[in-house]
């Protein structure tokens, strides 16, 4: 579980979160919605550890993530079977085959060798999904992880996602998704300049 105790990020003089306080737990997919610039991306920084309190506290376990967060960055005159290699290398946990494993479930095998440079907004959208879940993490953070897809690959990763979802933590910053036709959410909070909204639970398990 991460659980967020009334939690306040300070950037510049201003409260990007406010007072905070949630629960994430395994086994759960989580939306996280809201207008630009009302803190869904903050949250998943602090989640991740990239950036801590101002006031607060966080308590969770250890956990290993795959993050989507703001724009990913790839070295854009390698390949992507270089990149991939180059990210994998850090931990060390995963093979090359691993690897081509990921590739081929978000239907990039036909371009892995090609350069990253000339993949589509939705390739590049792909290959960052790819990376994010390649080393099977326990905590799956994705920031508009549908931004430039076609609808046959929005279906691919809703689908992905929701397969993934025992003994994961996934949380998933994301606009404009029908939460009633893809009914993959166990609950959806709504933020507002900073702060909780509503927090709605589903009940998604009533309808499985």
């Amino acid at each position: 579980m991460i659980k967020l105790n009334n939690v306040t990020k300070t950037l510049k003089g201003h409260d990007v979160v406010k007072d905070v306080s949630l629960s994430f737990e395994k086994g759960k997919i989580y939306l996280l919605r809201g207008h630009n610039g009302c803190g869904k991306t903050m949250l998943l920084r602090l989640l991740c550890g990239l950036i801590t309190p101002t006031i607060g506290s966080i308590e969770k376990d250890e956990y290993t993530y795959g993050v989507i967060i703001e724009t990913p960055a790839f070295v854009e005159h390698e390949t992507a079977r270089q990149n991939l290699k180059f990210l994998a290398s850090i931990q060390k946990k995963i093979d090359m085959k691993d690897i081509e494993n990921s590739v081929a479930k978000v239907n990039l095998s036909d371009v892995i060798d090609k350069q990253v440079k000339k993949y589509s907004l939705g390739m590049k959208q792909r290959l960052s999904f790819c990376q994010a879940i390649m080393e099977d993490p326990d905590v799956l953070l994705l920031d508009e992880p549908f931004n430039a897809l076609d609808t046959e690959h929005f279906e691919l990763l809703v689908g992905m996602i929701s397969k993934m979802k025992e003994g994961k933590i996934i949380v998933i910053a994301a606009h404009g998704i029908d939460v009633e036709k893809h009914s993959i959410f166990d609950q959806i909070v709504t933020l507002c300049n900073g702060k909780i909204e509503s927090i709605e639970d589903c009940l998604r398990h009533l309808r499985d």
